[in-house]
C-alpha cells in the first residue's frame, strides 16, 4: 500500500489510541491502522527530517545491537538518538506515546502598499492540532524571490512580517512536506492570487472521472 492509502487509514483513527497502547486494549478496528500506518508515516517523517543516511544508521546500529534478542520501544528510539546526535524524546513522545494530532496551516496571508512603493506582507501560521513539530514557512513574492522561516511548532501560531519592495504571492508551511503524518494539507498554503482556472479543472475532471463510472455501471447493468 502506498503512502496515501496509509495516510487515509491513519487519519480514520488518528486520535483513537497512543501506539504504546498495548495491543488488547487497543479501540476495536484501531490496531492496524496506528500500529501499522501511523508508524510508516512517521519513520517517513524521520527520514526527511534526519536524512536517510541518518535513519539507515540508526536502523543498523539498532540490528547489531538487539538481533537473536528481545528489543523494546525504547531500545529502538535510543538507536535513532545515538544516531541522531540529539535527544529525540520529545518526538517520540507526540508519535508513540501520545494520539494528539499534528496540523500546521496557514490562518492569514496579506501584502498592502505600505507608501514609497514598498509592501507590508504579513504572514499568521497556526497549530490547529494538539501535537508538536519545527515545521518550515515559505513565502513566496511576485517577482520570484523567497524567504524561508524555520518555527519550532510549539507556540499556538507565530506571525511573521516582511518590508518588500513587491507584494507577496503565496505562503507555505511545510513545503518539502517533511511531516507525513500532517492530517490536514489543504491548510498549509494560501495564496493572493486567483486559481479559479485551476480550480474548475479540478472539478471537471472529478466530475468526468465521476460520469464515467456511472457509466460504465449502467453498460454492466445492461
Amino acid at each position: 500500500m502506498g503512502i496515501a492509502g496509509r495516510f487515509a487509514g491513519y487519519r480514520a483513527q488518528a486520535e483513537s489510541d497512543a501506539e504504546a497502547t498495548p495491543s488488547f486494549r487497543y479501540w476495536p478496528s484501531t490496531g492496524g491502522n496506528i500500529t501499522y500506518f501511523k508508524t510508516a508515516l512517521w519513520l517517513h517523517t524521520l527520514e526527511k527530517w534526519l536524512g536517510w543516511s541518518t535513519l539507515q544508521q540508526a536502523m543498523s546500529r539498532y540490528f547489531d545491537d538487539w538481533r537473536f534478542r528481545h528489543p523494546a520501544a525504547t531500545d529502538f528510539f535510543q538507536s535513532l538518538n545515538e544516531a541522531a546526535g540529539r535527544d529525540l524524546t520529545p518526538f517520540f513522545d507526540e508519535v508513540y506515546r501520545g494520539s494528539n494530532t499534528f496540523d500546521y496551516g496557514v490562518q492569514l496571508l496579506t501584502s498592502t502598499p505600505a507608501g514609497s512603493g514598498r509592501f507590508r506582507t504579513t504572514v499568521v501560521v497556526r497549530r490547529f492540532g494538539e501535537a508538536t513539530f519545527p515545521v518550515d514557512v515559505l513565502t513566496t513574492f511576485t517577482d520570484g524571490s523567497k524567504q524561508t522561516e524555520r518555527w519550532d511548532g510549539v507556540e499556538r501560531r507565530i506571525i511573521y512580517r516582511y518590508d518588500t519592495k513587491v507584494r507577496a504571492r503565496s505562503v507555505q508551511v511545510d513545503p518539502n512536506r517533511v511531516l507525513m503524518l500532517d492530517v490536514n494539507y489543504t491548510n498549509n498554503s494560501r495564496t493572493l492570487q486567483p486559481r479559479a482556472d485551476e480550480a474548475s479543472l479540478k472539478w471537471s475532471l472529478k466530475w468526468m472521472a465521476w460520469l464515467q463510472d456511472v457509466l460504465v455501471t449502467y453498460a454492466w447493468l445492461v
